[in-house]
């Protein structure tokens, strides 16, 4: 956080009453969150984009404008409404890094259980756009003039022509992901495997992990120390009820992903604790980047245990899904971190087998 933004963000969080809760992800050292869903049904994920356009140094971070839409917006036009007033009233900046200088704009996926709308922006002006079947974004501007609705200054303008950056966003390779992932999630049968199989993807023929931004799942490479830090994916299975299902962990390719259905009353007490929180992420952290290093015996050893387990999972929450009460689905999904906890002591013996190192 830079000062001046996070003193913005505390001058703004008392105007509203954030009557909803929501279920995050987020960096450590920020408040708002990278993609989230709340007690309605209406989940948000951004994306960094990169304008010609100056930011605020004073404005808000495009995560911490995303968690506060998502604790006063009750469904995806509500969402649209409160990003747009907030980036008009108080503009968006800061410093978004943990160490050295990121700065970006923002672009947003916005859905609840009826619509899904794309959100892009620059500096304080804005365009939204209409999904039809699918979508996808990335760290670049989508293509087209094809949107519903946009500030004064931007109507009738190209954003990815007129006001994108095209060197920062040639080096984090924005086009290349999001020109995949439209395509593949297009062509697909939209399944929950398939979907984790996207979010696993490598983009390349052996779908072997390597450094750089042309992944799906984005590991560090030689100058671009960035990685993909958690993966989550929204089943809406019907108008009144979505299953998420998320990886609390870095790297898809050698994660698993795990369910919570959003009750209020009862699906947060495994991380009602914010150090008990952040020690399981950082634990699942440790084994993510020790099957990296030895990714051959992950792939021979591990991912046949781990989709298995995933099937196990899938299985739990989905038979007779729709004779179970609310509070069967939180049992389910606490029985699935139970079995999480069976998996990871396989995996430990499975590495002692091997005589490999101690993670």
């Amino acid at each position: 956080y830079t000062k001046s933004s996070f003193r913005k963000l505390k001058e703004i969080f008392p105007k509203f009453e954030h009557p909803y809760a929501a279920l995050i992800s987020r960096p450590v050292w920020i408040w708002g969150a990278e993609m989230g869903i709340n007690e309605k049904g209406v989940s948000i994920g951004n994306e960094a984009v990169f304008s010609k356009q100056k930011l605020r140094a004073d404005g808000l971070l495009g995560m911490d404008i995303l968690r506060l839409a998502l604790h006063n917006a009750a469904n995806a036009d509500e969402a649209v409404d409160f990003i747009i007033n907030l980036l008009e009233k108080y503009g968006q900046g800061g410093n978004g890094s943990y160490k050295g200088t990121f700065k970006y704009h923002n672009s947003f996926l916005i859905k609840d259980p009826r619509k899904a709308v794309i959100l892009e922006s620059s500096a304080g002006n804005w365009i939204v756009k209409a999904v039809n079947e699918s979508a996808s974004i990335s760290n670049c501007y989508t293509p087209g003039q094809d949107y519903a609705r946009a500030s004064e200054s931007l109507s009738g303008k190209n954003l990815a022509k007129t006001l994108e950056n095209r060197l920062i966003t040639f080096f984090a390779q924005g086009r290349l992901r999001q020109q995949f992932t439209a395509s593949a999630i297009e062509s697909r049968d939209k399944n929950l495997l398939q979907v984790f199989d996207l979010l696993r993807s490598h983009i390349r023929p052996d779908n072997y992990p390597h450094g750089g931004m042309k992944s799906v799942c984005v590991h560090p490479g030689i100058l671009i120390k960035s990685e993909t830090v958690s993966s989550m994916v929204v089943d809406y299975y019907n108008k009144s009820l979505q299953i998420i299902w998320h990886t609390s962990a870095p790297n898809p390719c050698v994660s698993i992903y795990k369910p919570v259905v959003m009750d209020v009353e009862g699906s947060f007490s495994l991380f009602s604790d914010l150090h008990d929180t952040e020690a399981y992420f950082r634990e699942n952290r440790k084994l993510s980047a020790y099957f990296l290093k030895n990714y051959t015996f992950f792939e021979e050893k591990i991912r046949p245990l781990r989709d298995e387990t995933e099937q196990r999972f899938q299985d739990i929450v989905y038979h007779n899904i729709k004779d179970k009460s609310k509070q069967e689905l939180v049992n389910d999904c606490l029985k699935c971190y139970q079995l999480e906890q069976d998996y990871l002591l396989k995996v430990k013996q499975e590495i002692e087998k091997k005589g490999y190192l101690k993670i």
